[in-house]
């Protein structure tokens, strides 16, 4: 299964008096998993995406389905539509559960495991029916987990529907853009805590708007029809040329691109993917900003993963002390 290996960050430092001296962050992560399904039909390649990627794996099979709906110019039916919003507001609360489920005590993992299940249940069928109360219940024990916010607000450079254009224009242009997406003059930051406008550097950020965004996606699968709806994940999708189209989603862990290239007999001839990670870990961007001069709290490598967490990677991150001066 190594043709697989979703890959990893890798986090290199040294540290000077306990100070964050010179990082690099480094992504090994493959470029598209869903490139490898070029050739087979759509529809094989998105029940292939949708299982392959353990994380957000609904939001990368509901991007590549607009994406390719887009190439070929079929109008997707508004039905269709809410049904994958129904799934992603299930998804966004599985993927914010289970993070936040980390900082539950051991008397709370029956309520967790029992939300947990309803949650996930719901990412399949897009109804969260009788689990609702499960699902509360994990929620409104939550705060009581989380740490305070600490410091002065920090605002991110979130990136929005507004950039669409330029990212897609660079996608299609260069592959290789999917590796390392930049925006001249920028260093766009994706995630719960820029959707929120704050910062993941900003300590507690990230656990307080995963923690709002899931009871937000609860309260809006439990609105009966013709009541006020306050949330909704956001899709985006467009042809850009003949066979050729674009999609873009609000995964749970950022703004997630698919770029697809469809055949006329329906099947997939090219597939490209900007996932949130490589615009939150690229080698300049927020996750390093906030690493330099970061003054780690005990262990210097917990820290700096525990930070590195608050920026939501969708792949293990190798935290790699390369030496240290007066520390």
């Amino acid at each position: 299964m190594s043709g697989l290996d979703p890959g990893r960050i890798v986090v290199a430092f040294t540290l000077v008096d306990g100070t964050v001296g010179q990082a690099s962050v480094r992504s090994e992560r493959p470029l598209s998993l869903a490139a490898r399904f070029a050739g087979q039909p759509v529809g094989r390649a998105i029940e292939a995406v949708g299982l392959l990627h353990a994380v957000c794996g609904v939001s990368h099979a509901a991007a590549l389905t607009l994406a390719a709906a887009a190439a070929i110019g079929r109008i997707v039916p508004a039905e269709e539509v809410a049904r994958w919003q129904a799934r992603l507001a299930a998804e966004r609360i599985a993927e914010h559960l289970r993070d936040l489920a980390h900082l539950a005590p051991v008397a709370a993992f029956p309520v967790v495991r029992d939300a947990l299940d309803a949650a996930y249940n719901a990412t399949r069928s897009g109804v969260v029916g009788d689990g609702a109360e499960a699902i509360g219940a994990a929620l409104a024990l939550a705060p009581g987990w989380l740490p305070a916010t600490a410091g002065a607000a920090a605002l991110p450079d979130a990136l929005t529907v507004a950039d669409d254009e330029a990212v897609v224009t660079a996608l299609a242009a260069d592959a290789g853009f999917a590796a390392l997406p930049a925006l001249s003059g920028r260093h766009p930051e994706t995630g719960p805590a820029a959707r929120a406008g704050r910062s993941a550097g900003l300590p507690g950020a990230t656990l307080a708007a995963r923690l709002a965004e899931a009871e937000a996606a609860l309260d809006w699968l439990c609105a009966r029809p013709g009541e006020g709806r306050n949330f909704a994940v956001p899709l985006d999708a467009n042809r850009t040329q003949m066979n050729t189209g674009y999609a873009s989603v609000e995964s749970p862990r950022g703004r997630l691109y698919y770029f697809a290239v469809v055949q006329g007999d329906g099947r997939l001839r090219d597939a490209r993917v900007v996932a949130p990670t490589e615009w939150n870990f690229h080698p300049e961007g927020p996750f390093a900003r906030a690493l330099a001069g970061f003054r780690p709290d005990g262990d210097a490598v917990t820290a700096i993963a525990r930070l590195a967490a608050q920026f939501s990677p969708c792949v293990a991150v190798d935290v790699v002390p390369e030496g240290a001066a007066h520390a």
